[in-house]
């Protein structure tokens, strides 16, 4: 194991994390608590954090009911203290036996799922080497690093392993459109650049305060949900129909034109979908994401329907299939992690709302919960 004296002294002196055992919102339940450095064990590594973004499954984890917690195989209140968060940078502090492709002080980035609430909101996080985590690259700050992780590789999900859409789009092809409902969201700002990094065209929804902000992104077109008709904008927008949907609002309006905004073209007939990161649910604090088919029978049948387009030489199949749908769950790694530094090469880096200081993790999800972030939210520790 590899530990800098200057890191062991450090760590002796101060480790804490915010904690919560209530259920909640966090802005109400988080508590600082003192902690034991980890040590880690053989695979594992050290990070001592420097930055945490914010995101909106942290609540909706917080707030999950016993019997959701248990039915997602996730930590649930009453099983002791659980730390929030999952997008980190930050720099190994120690490595455990085994662990060759990081060293003691290197600067890294990444998340870890805090479904078992040790999560990254702390001073000093222990994860396995294996985690979705990646050198953080020089040009890239220690608070764009941190807003990077879930919004990106969620996006990048969403667009080209769901959407099929090429990284790199080949000079003189067609070029494909998307439209992204939500997109000042720090979902939805990902998914403008890395569209915008890709080659395509996007329309994006949003507020009327908003709309310059996206529009900084690089989206093509705007339509302001306060004074338009969503649904009939981007059905008669000229970049309709799109190669993907991607909603990152949740509900249904939308939904009964997926026939109409999802492209069809014989020319390419692996493109058209429509994605959803929240599913038909419309509250903030509920769990969104691929667990709400089990609770939402129209939208479960949607994605069967929608997963039998692929099915080659299904009988009856223009009965029993639909368009392409699919309601997402992100599964990071580092293979996609690691396409993200040319992608924002291109974009630029993510757009921070605010940066709080560590002693201000409460007043930081106090703007989380008021639905009004453009952008990350990033908790400093430096």
């Amino acid at each position: 194991m590899q530990r800098p004296l200057d890191t062991i002294l450090f760590a002796a002196i101060m480790s804490s994390a915010w904690q919560y055992t209530k259920r909640g919102r966090l802005s109400q339940t988080l508590e600082l608590a003192d902690v034991p450095v980890p040590e880690p064990g053989a695979g594992d590594v050290v990070i001592a954090i420097k930055a945490v973004a914010l995101n909106p499954v942290e609540e909706q984890l917080a707030q999950a009911p016993t019997w959701l917690a248990r039915f997602m195989g996730v930590a649930s209140v009453g099983t002791g203290p659980l730390v929030p968060c999952q997008d980190f940078a930050g720099t190994i502090s120690a490595v455990g036996a085994g662990v060759t492709e990081y060293a003691a002080g290197d600067d890294v980035f990444g998340m870890r799922f805090a479904g078992d609430g040790n999560g990254a909101l702390r001073t000093h996080l222990c994860i396995p080497a294996s985690s979705p985590f990646i050198h953080r690259p020089a040009s890239l700050s220690v608070v764009h690093a941190a807003a990077v992780p879930l919004a990106y590789m969620t996006v990048y999900d969403a667009l080209v392993v769901h959407g099929r859409l090429p990284l790199r789009a080949s000079p003189g092809g067609p070029r494909r459109s998307v439209f992204v409902q939500g997109g000042s969201s720090g979902t939805g700002a990902a998914a403008i650049q890395l569209a915008k990094a890709m080659g395509l065209a996007v329309v994006t929804s949003c507020s009327t305060k908003n709309v310059e902000f996206v529009r900084q992104l690089g989206a093509d077109e705007v339509i302001d949900y306060t004074r338009e008709h969503v649904p009939h904008q981007a059905l008669t927008s000229p970049h309709a129909p799109y190669a993907v949907v991607l909603d990152c609002v949740g509900g249904t309006d939308l939904v009964d034109h997926i026939d109409h905004l999802i492209l069809r073209d014989p020319d390419a007939p692996r493109l058209g979908i429509y994605v959803t990161i929240v599913g038909d649910k419309t509250g903030r604090d509920s769990m969104g994401g691929s667990i709400t088919n089990y609770f939402y029978p129209a939208q479960a049948l949607r994605t069967l329907r929608g997963k039998l387009a692929d099915v080659p030489y299904l009988p009856l199949k223009s009965v029993l299939s639909g368009p392409r749908y699919a309601c997402i769950m992100l599964e990071g790694t580092k293979a996609k992690l690691a396409t993200a530094e040319d992608v924002i090469k291109v974009s630029g880096p993510p757009p921070i709302d605010s940066t709080w200081a560590y002693a201000d993790a409460k007043k930081a999800f106090e703007k989380l919960e008021s639905a009004r972030a453009r952008g990350k939210i990033v908790i400093t520790l430096d």
